[in-house]
């Protein structure tokens, strides 16, 4: 907490108690690497898995690969620019640590708010994945509704009207509910094992994010019939996680939502509303949704570094050989690393559409 009060912009995905969660899933061990030099300060949190029970295991004894949290997470700085001098002992530092802990490839996924790939030019590639959507809360509040597409106006309003209420309360409140539609909404959209969060995680969140955390739910006769996990740190606001119930669809609730959490977080002071982007980082229709409340756009991106190219060659090569004698499929060709990639048998392929996290 110390480092991150010294950065410029961090957001929760940086937290110390987020990392800590991330471990108790087993997602690995959570690190924080400092680079302080002449009153600069570089911090970068990474989550360390060892490579074992992978295919060809020998070739990744004793080794790790790095990754990050679920989210935005990257490296996060004092200033927004640094002497060239500063960002360039800070990467040959970490490439030294990483060395020492054995880490063969890092991944994380970047921060669309925060800038970050200045201090990561030269260690591998920051490929931009597809743009996500933010409310610049700094517009005065009429500005801000003036963007918002005219047929969401429209519904927002409808609803209004016909006696939809949005509520924010304190997490605990509403939170069966919210954990039950979630999940509803998961099912109804195919998503990926990685989507479809115990209700110990969101008991968890709640117990450690404290008022970082808010729920907001919208009510239509007394029924919950959608909500948000919202967060708030450091002046951004993300939404984290939403859903709505399937027979409830064709009101789209969750722009009520969205309308409701802008005038909330204006008033907390923060200066942006993500709304986050499309499934697997696309234009498609979520990201449509979204568009439709707000011009402010901003490039994703991930960040990919083969670390040590040898071991990663083996890796991929008994991965690759173990895909050809289960007779498997690559389901993401794009994946990394590639060792990590899952496979799917021709045979068990539904065909059906699934969200999946970017890589």
């Amino acid at each position: 907490m110390d480092v991150l009060a010294q950065a410029a912009q961090h957001d929760f995905y940086h937290l110390p108690f987020y990392h800590r969660l991330a471990e108790e899933r087993g997602e690995g061990r959570a690190h924080l690497f400092v680079h302080e030099e002449g009153g600069h300060t570089i911090a970068l949190p990474l989550l360390l898995r060892p490579l074992t029970g992978l295919p060809g295991g020998a070739a990744g004894a004793g080794w790790s690969d790095a990754t990050c949290v679920y989210g935005y997470a990257g490296p996060v700085a004092s200033q927004v620019e640094l002497p060239a001098a500063v960002v360039r002992n800070f990467q040959e530092a970490l490439t030294a640590a990483l060395a020492q802990q054995r880490v063969v490839t890092v991944f994380s996924r970047l921060h669309p708010l925060i800038p970050q790939r200045g201090f990561l030019a030269g260690l591998g590639e920051c490929p931009r994945k597809g743009p996500t959507v933010s409310i610049d809360l700094t517009l005065p509040a009429d500005e801000q509704r003036a963007q918002f597409r005219g047929s969401q106006r429209t519904r927002i309003n409808k609803l209004r009207r016909e006696g939809a209420v949005c509520t924010r309360g304190e997490a605990p409140q509403h939170l069966g509910e919210f954990v039950s539609i979630y999940h509803e909404t998961m099912r109804r959209v195919n998503a990926c094992d990685a989507y479809f969060f115990g209700e110990d995680y969101f008991t968890a969140l709640v117990d450690g994010l404290g008022s970082k955390l808010q729920l907001f739910v919208v009510s239509v006769e007394g029924q919950v019939v959608a909500g948000a996990l919202v967060t708030l740190c450091d002046g951004i606001v993300q939404y984290h996680l939403g859903g709505t119930r399937s027979e409830f669809l064709h009101l789209s609730p969750m722009g009520l939502i969205f309308d409701t959490v802008r005038q909330w977080a204006g008033e907390q002071g923060a200066r942006f509303f993500h709304l986050g982007g499309g499934v697997g980082s696309e234009e498609d229709s979520l990201f449509h949704f979204k568009a439709g409340f707000s011009k402010s756009r901003h490039d994703f991106g991930t960040w990919r570094w083969v670390v040590v190219p040898e071991v990663y060659r083996e890796l991929c090569e008994a991965h690759q050989e173990a895909d050809r004698q289960l007779g498997a499929e690559p389901v993401a060709s794009d994946f990394f690393p590639l060792y990590r990639r899952p496979v799917s048998s021709p045979v068990a392929d539904t065909g059906a559409a699934t969200i999946a996290l970017p890589h």
